[in-house]
């Protein structure tokens, strides 16, 4: 695999610009994720919580990590990235534009080098060294464990925008989402306590199907495995004892809850990827 004659182009044109003194963006990308709450219920010789603990070898927060962490297909490609990009970071401003996105990063994660933003949503980020810069909205989470971790100082949030994660091969839709993690260093080379808080509406997660390749939870739907999911159908409800629904704006559904660390990534800028990896068959 090499790269074509147009992104060296591209990245000879980077190098000029740098040299001339604009700032390329500042990139992170998620190296783990991990749902906090609401858990995920499922029966099966009881009603089980399969969000941490593994159920016929398969578990959420196993899920989340394999697609973040490896090249399950085997196409050269992390299976999903995501990746927060100022531009770039200064952590001496009180606030930052960010875009928060997909992008296509080579495997393995470790030394990975990542294209342009996909999907990408434009948010700004507020900068603060004395507070905590996100929490769990009072009443919204369970004494699960491990606990929601959140991002103290020196740390941002982002404002709220419209995200979409990979969870269990399927879209999970949240709105009113905030990205938020603490600097670890300055300039920063990772974040540390990274946190994602989205509403999920009861309707969505009742229109989102499940891939039925999935062992046990095939087909079903995603609100299916939410506590406190009862719908119209009989046996359409979830098996947990208790309810996490919440209420966004007069809406029902689930706040959640995740938790993340980042890695810095040294990228060839987006321009370069335009063109993409050309195979050259060596």
């Amino acid at each position: 695999m090499r790269i074509s004659a147009v992104a060296l182009a591209a990245w000879a044109g980077f190098v000029a610009s740098a040299q001339a003194g604009e700032s390329a963006p500042t990139r992170f990308q998620f190296t783990d994720l991990d749902l906090r709450d609401p858990h995920l219920f499922v029966e099966f010789l009881g009603c089980r919580d399969f969000t941490d603990a593994a159920l016929l070898e398969f578990s959420v927060n196993g899920s989340l990590q394999d697609t973040i962490q490896t090249d399950g297909d085997g196409d050269g490609y992390l299976d999903v990235a995501y990746l927060l990009q100022f531009t770039p970071l200064n952590q001496a401003a009180a606030t930052n534009p960010l875009a928060v996105g997909s992008a296509q990063c080579t495997a393995p994660l470790a030394g990975t080098t990542c294209g342009a933003l996909t999907g990408a949503q434009a948010s700004t980020a507020t900068l603060d060294d004395a507070m905590t810069c996100l929490e769990p909205i009072v009443g919204t989470v369970r004494p699960y464990t491990p606990p929601v971790t959140n991002p103290g100082a020196p740390c941002f949030v982002s404002s709220p925008f419209t995200l979409t994660l990979n969870l269990l091969g399927a879209p999970l839709l949240l709105v009113d989402a905030q990205v938020a993690a603490t600097f670890v260093g300055d300039p920063a080379g990772s974040l540390a306590n990274g946190l994602v808080r989205g509403f999920l509406s009861e309707a969505v997660a009742a229109n989102t199907v499940l891939p039925p390749s999935l062992p046990l939870i095939g087909g079903e739907t995603l609100a299916s495995l939410l506590p406190g999911y009862d719908g119209p159908g009989e046996g359409d409800q979830n098996c947990a004892a208790h309810d996490d629904r919440d209420v966004h704006n007069a809406v029902v559904g689930w706040w959640f809850y995740f938790n993340f660390p980042a890695q810095l990534i040294a990228n060839l800028p987006d321009s370069v990827f335009a063109d993409g990896f050309e195979d050259s068959g060596e």
